[in-house]
């Protein structure tokens, strides 16, 4: 019979499915990520794609001048 108090197992443990390419976390099955291309598919972790996309994606912010420079 199983005991409910028992702890958890080394195969009760979620296994590792990846490291995060932003923060190299472990990602783990059944974690949320987000696939980016750089320029081969990887994932960062859900939490992590904002900071990813600022950094590699982004150039520049700021106001549209007339001749579609930025200042």
């Amino acid at each position: 019979m199983l005991d409910r108090f028992q702890p958890p197992g080394p195969r009760d443990e979620p296994r590792i499915s990846a490291y995060c390419a932003w923060c190299g976390g472990e990602i783990y099955v059944g974690d949320g990520v987000t696939s980016v291309y750089d320029p081969e598919p990887i994932l960062v972790h859900a939490a992590c794609e904002h900071a990813w996309i600022e950094c590699n994606v982004v150039h520049e912010r700021g106001i549209a001048g007339e001749n579609g420079e930025v200042t």
